[in-house]
This record gives structure tokens, C-alpha cells and sequence, in this order.
């Protein structure tokens, strides 16, 4: 009988420990913390319209809000296992509600790029047929937004070449083909709002 007891109050002792731990990692300051950043990103997010091109003014936001939080555990606010259990749920919550964010823009925005390649192809092998040699294209800046930028840019690069290749092969070559559509050329596929 003693026997048991033992056996059954070790494995309490470690059915008890595996629970504190887990516990720890998912604390009240954890949880407030992870909540507090979710519904930061969330709150701004609406308010931003959940519009995929105001992206800088929500990182802006929510960077000042960091920057808060950054200060408050600068000035210890939190210390200890407080700090770390506080940190690391405004990590989790921010990032949490970014991927959903990041992900809805991603696919919204690499559509537009896969349009804006075709038609700018559509129009590059017109014109090249026109001329009968390879367009040029007029320089454009490339201005970037945090999240369209890049999957616009590969998106558009992309179509572009594909439909380029299909479409008027004779001209997608040479110098002005690769300067015409690169982004890093500031060709048809730079990212610009305006």
C-alpha cells in the first residue's frame, strides 16, 4: 500500500509540475499582454479599413505602441518572470494578427501584380510589334509599400516574362526587355501608388 502511495504521489509530483509549467507559459500577464497587442493590431486595423495600401500607416501605429510597451519594460514596469511572460505574449498576440493580415494582402496584392504584368505585357509586345524592334520603358520609381511590394513585384515580373515570351518571343530579349519590367530597374513592375 505504501508502495502505491509512492507511485501515485510521484506521479501527482510530476503530473503537477509539467502542469505549473505550462501554466507559466500561458500566465495572466501572458494572456493580458497577448490580448493587449491582438486588439491594438485588430482596433487599428478596422479603423485603417482593412485596406491593404494603408499597411505603412498600421505599421506606424502599432510600432508606436511597441515603442511603449518597450519604454515600460525599459522603466521596469514589468521585471522578472513578470517582464518575460509579458514580452513574450505581446509577441505572440502581435504576431497572431499580423499573419491573418499579411496573408489577405499578400493574395490581394499578387493578384493586381499578375494583372498589372499581363496588360503591362499586353502593351509591351504592341508596341514592340509597332516599332518592330523591343520597347523601351521610361524609368518609374519604385516606391514599395510593406506589404504590396514584393508580392506585387514578383507577381507582376513573372506574368510579365511568361506572357512576354508567349505573346512577342522576338522581343522579350536583350538589353531593353531585362530593363523594361524589373522593379530593381525601376521598369513597369516598380511599385507605385500614385
Amino acid at each position: 500500500m505504501k508502495k502505491l502511495m509512492l507511485v501515485l504521489f510521484a506521479s501527482s509530483l510530476l503530473l503537477l509540475n509539467g502542469y505549473a509549467k505550462n501554466a507559466a507559459a500561458q500566465s495572466g500577464f501572458y494572456n493580458m499582454a497577448k490580448r493587449t497587442s491582438s486588439k491594438l493590431v485588430s482596433a487599428a486595423w478596422n479603423n485603417l479599413g482593412q485596406d491593404c495600401h494603408r499597411a505603412d500607416n498600421l505599421v506606424q501605429i502599432v510600432g508606436d505602441a511597441v515603442d511603449r510597451v518597450v519604454r515600460d519594460i525599459k522603466n521596469r514596469r514589468f521585471t522578472g518572470k513578470m517582464a518575460v511572460d509579458f514580452g513574450n505574449g505581446y509577441i505572440a498576440g502581435l504576431n497572431s494578427s499580423l499573419d491573418d493580415i499579411v496573408n489577405k494582402c499578400t493574395d490581394e496584392c499578387s493578384m493586381i501584380g499578375n494583372a498589372s504584368g499581363e496588360w503591362s505585357a499586353e502593351i509591351f509586345c504592341a508596341v514592340s510589334e509597332a516599332i518592330g524592334s523591343t520597347a523601351s520603358f521610361e524609368k518609374m520609381t519604385d516606391r514599395p509599400n510593406i506589404v504590396c511590394g514584393e508580392s506585387y513585384r514578383m507577381s507582376c515580373e513573372s506574368t510579365f516574362v511568361s506572357k512576354s515570351g508567349q505573346r512577342c518571343s522576338q522581343y522579350a530579349k536583350g538589353q531593353n526587355f531585362e530593363s523594361f519590367y524589373p522593379a530593381s530597374k525601376n521598369g513597369c513592375c516598380a511599385y507605385d501608388r500614385k
